[in-house]
């Protein structure tokens, strides 16, 4: 009976929902893969643009 009560401890509880929350993330990103890689792509597009005209900037006033 101890065995039985000790099955669901709280580690293997917390090992449950850490398993549950990565094949979560996992579903939710092949489904939206293609999304997510354009979200990225734009944000260091983006970033890179900004330092660069940072960049060019800082060029200009040392001139």
């Amino acid at each position: 009976m101890e065995n039985q009560e000790n099955f669901f401890d709280s580690k293997m509880i917390a090992n449950l929902i850490i398993a549950f929350a990565l094949l979560f993330s996992a579903f939710y990103y092949f489904n939206y893969a293609q999304e997510i890689e354009n979200d990225v792509s734009t944000v260091i597009v983006n970033s890179l643009k900004d330092v660069n005209n940072s960049l060019a900037e800082q060029e200009t006033a040392h001139k």
